[in-house]
């Protein structure tokens, strides 16, 4: 979708296809191994899912996947669903950076192209959740104006209880 692409510098982000599925798996399973306390799930549960899985993911009209790159490299990846239950709500997720391109104010461009999706969808609502110290989150939802709702219990994949942040964004 054209009116989704943003760029920063030699930046760019756009909404991944069913053609970029591999793209969208790699960088999924590299967040899940190289950042496990950052996610709900291992990477071992992940890592063993058909190709079908993956590409039905990425096609999945209520949801919207996108890929980070540096000069067509990718770099990251974000992605938003429309929840089953509230069909004017999104949930926004797996959001990664390779490290080494952290501390440049990419994440806005992961924020932007989800709410831009929103919107386009005519979504009334967003919400997001963190892990409590992942305080990078924090700050980043925080600056998109989400407004703290409420926390809950969470035995987070690598063996640690830990509260887990909600937050959401009127549209």
């Amino acid at each position: 979708m054209d009116e989704m692409n943003t760029t920063n510098a030699n930046y760019t982000i756009r909404q991944l296809t069913a053609e970029d599925v591999s793209i969208y798996k790699k960088m999924r399973l590299e967040a899940l191994y190289l950042e496990p306390e950052k996610y709900s799930v291992w990477h071992a549960e992940e890592s063993i899912l058909s190709d079908s899985y993956w590409t039905a993911k990425v096609s999945n009209p209520d949801a919207g996947y996108f890929g980070l790159f540096l000069n067509e490299v990718p770099i990251g990846i974000t992605g938003i669903i429309i929840d089953k239950n509230n069909p004017e709500t999104a949930l926004m997720m797996q959001s990664y950076i390779r490290e080494v391109h952290r501390g440049k104010g990419l994440s806005r461009m992961l924020y932007e192209a989800r709410i831009s999706w929103a919107h386009v969808h005519g979504l009334k609502r967003l919400l997001v959740g963190h892990r409590e110290s992942n305080i990078i989150s924090k700050a980043a939802n925080q600056h998109f104006n989400f407004k703290y709702t409420y926390r809950e219990p969470r035995a987070w994949p690598d063996g640690i209880i830990e509260d887990i942040l909600y937050y959401e964004l009127l549209l």
